[in-house]
């Protein structure tokens, strides 16, 4: 791997992207020497880190209301310091688990328009991405993140959705915005939480109708769904789990 590879994971709400993109940092974070960095994009609910059983002490919110602060009250060196310093308190905000790191955007306290979070988290993938071999970036659900710019520098697309039609017209919405405002070279939809191989088949028909390059399909696995009642961490998923293989397999077809 010569350079960062982001890859952002894009689609509906229910689809199952964090999931997803978390089965995705299992599969990479055993790999011998890679940086990895995950992002959680979500300005709602950190998912991301709660279903990786990782606990969130500063988010990219938190960064924001800081400078925030320091811009309106504090002095000319105060404000040069934290303009100096983005990076580093970039890099603080980081979680740091085995085989990977997490920042997660937080939630704005004031209600309205996310803009200037959604601003600050473009800044901090493409600042952060630098220093590591692979960027995930579960992103929020819709285009919102799309239209914003968020994930302009994203070198790979991933929409996830499940096996509705609903789901396939959305990803394809994504994919026809996301052809306006980043700069990804690959792109390719997941199936995700099907059940069944004549579901399977009509799915794939749908999405072939749409010109949506599928990479591949993921099952509905009974090992999440015990993990989440039991609240265990994803990362407890047993080796031999079906949507652990699938995704892996997924992943080996990717250019990263």
């Amino acid at each position: 791997m010569t350079d960062s590879s982001i890859i952002a994971v894009a689609g509906k709400g229910g689809a199952g992207k964090t999931v997803i993109t978390a089965l995705m940092a299992i599969v990479l974070k055993n790999v011998p020497r890679l940086r990895l960095l995950l992002i959680d994009g979500d300005p709602s609910t950190s998912h991301l880190a709660r279903i990786l059983g990782l606990r969130v002490e500063r988010t990219l919110e938190d960064l924001r209301k800081n400078v925030i602060k320091v811009a309106s009250e504090g002095d000319e060196d105060e404000k040069g310091e934290i303009v100096d310093s983005l990076d580093y308190y970039l890099l603080e905000a980081l979680v740091e688990d085995k085989g990977f790191n997490l920042l997660a955007m937080g939630t704005p306290d004031s209600p309205g328009c996310f803009c200037p979070a959604n601003t600050l988290l473009r800044d901090a993938i493409e600042t952060l991405s630098k220093n590591f071999d692979v960027t995930l970036v579960d992103c929020e659900a819709g285009l919102e993140q799309i239209n914003r710019k968020v994930v302009r520098s994203v070198k790979t697309l991933l929409i996830v959705t499940d096996p509705t039609l609903r789901g396939l017209q959305t990803a394809n919405a994504i994919r026809e915005t996301a052809a306006k405002y980043t700069h990804h070279r690959e792109t390719g939809l997941i199936i995700n939480r099907v059940r069944s191989p004549d579901e399977i088949v009509e799915i794939k028909r749908r999405a072939e109708e749409l010109q949506l390059k599928v990479l591949g399909t993921v099952p509905e696995d009974e090992n999440i769904t015990k993990l989440d009642t039991l609240g265990k961490p994803i990362t407890e998923i047993p080796s031999s789990a079906p949507s652990l293989k699938a995704v892996k397999k997924i992943f080996e077809k990717l250019k990263v």
